[in-house]
């Protein structure tokens, strides 16, 4: 479903309507308390279990296909740095956690719920803590 008003809104924002882009930016703020940006590149299949309750995206971060974002996490920027994280494919992100800074999470990644993530993750890597730190790497 909010994947659904996502491609509403970067729909509106793509053909330059960017008032009917804010319009759906912000009932979904009211509806669902999260804050998805019309810029915001998202993959297909990417789902926000819980109605995205919570959910907190930087305008320019960029995530892949057939992700799983739970609910209350964030992914922005973090003091000092421009660059946003960017999410790859069949990632999973915990609930209340937080990828911060010009990160890029790897394909297949998977992120424990509560974590603060301020470095890269690489392919198949679970990681989980404050920092995250690594825990093991998923078979293929």
């Amino acid at each position: 479903m909010i994947y659904g008003f996502w491609k509403v809104e970067h729909f509106f924002y793509k053909i330059k309507l960017v008032p009917l882009a804010i319009i759906v930016r912000v009932l979904m703020r009211l509806i669902f308390s999260c804050d998805i940006p019309y810029q915001v590149e998202i993959g297909e299949k990417t789902t926000f279990p819980h109605m995205a309750l919570g959910v907190t995206i930087h305008n320019y971060c960029k995530i892949g296909k057939n992700c799983k974002i739970l609910q209350n996490v964030t992914l922005g920027g973090r003091s000092g740095h421009k660059e946003v994280p960017m999410i790859g494919n069949n990632v999973l992100i915990g609930a209340n956690a937080c990828v911060l800074g010009p990160i890029k999470i790897g394909n297949n990644a998977q992120i424990g719920a509560g974590s603060v993530v301020i470095h890269d993750v690489k392919e198949n890597e679970v990681v989980a803590g404050v920092p995250a730190k690594h825990i093991k790497f998923l078979e293929e």
